[in-house]
């Protein structure tokens, strides 16, 4: 009974770390590698500061404008002189989903907003981030 007992055991606890061996974990970019690519695929990146004061808030990229998952607050860059906004989710599945839902762009867990409808963004995403739009069927090459 006693071998019975111990062999149920490890049968459980080999089926658990089993379980917890398959999790697939989604990829994401940290921030520094983020800068690193963007900044590699066009010298031009750069941040855009925006004071933090009330007749600035307007132009924040903060999370109350994003649905869930939105991580922190994100940042405003300018690529060619063109406007970016950058925001970090916390996992590729929901900075999906919410790319979706505003018919934006994401690379892993990072959304691309105001790059809808932009040639010069939406070149530079998919270059520098091979960034998506859900809302568009993938180009075959």
């Amino acid at each position: 009974m006693r071998l019975h007992s111990i062999i149920s055991h490890l049968v459980f606890v080999f089926a658990l770390s089993l379980s917890f061996a398959c999790t697939k974990k989604e990829p994401v970019y940290t921030i520094s590698e983020m800068f690193k690519m963007a900044k590699e695929a066009d010298a031009s990146f750069e941040e855009v500061f925006i004071p933090d004061t009330q007749n600035f808030r307007h132009l924040r990229v903060i999370c109350d404008n994003y649905g869930e998952g939105c991580k922190g607050n994100g940042k405003r860059f300018k690529v060619k002189g063109v406007d970016i906004l950058v925001i970090e989710f916390e996992s590729e599945s929901t900075a999906r989903a919410e790319a979706q839902r505003i018919n934006q762009w994401h690379a892993r867990n990072w959304l691309f907003d105001d790059v809808t409808n932009e040639p010069i963004l939406e070149s530079y995403v998919t270059r520098a981030f091979k960034a998506v739009n859900p809302n568009r069927p993938e180009k075959k090459e």
